[in-house]
């Protein structure tokens, strides 16, 4: 009875390993505004607009 569960779980091990895995969503770093609006970014991240339209620091790749 104990190899059967062994079995069955190493099967279920086996499948959750194989199971499709979801893309990592992108993280960006909200912009300062100065007093005329102009936004700018911290070191190591550069101005970008998302898709929606957003205007974000992205990571700089290296």
């Amino acid at each position: 009875m104990k190899l059967k569960f062994v079995a069955v779980g190493a099967f279920a091990l086996v499948l959750a390993a194989c199971s499709q895995q979801e893309e990592p969503a992108p993280v960006f770093i909200t912009p300062e505004y100065d007093k005329f609006g102009t936004p700018s970014c911290p070191a190591g991240t550069e101005l970008a607009t998302t898709e929606a339209g957003q205007t974000v620091c992205n990571p700089v790749s290296q």
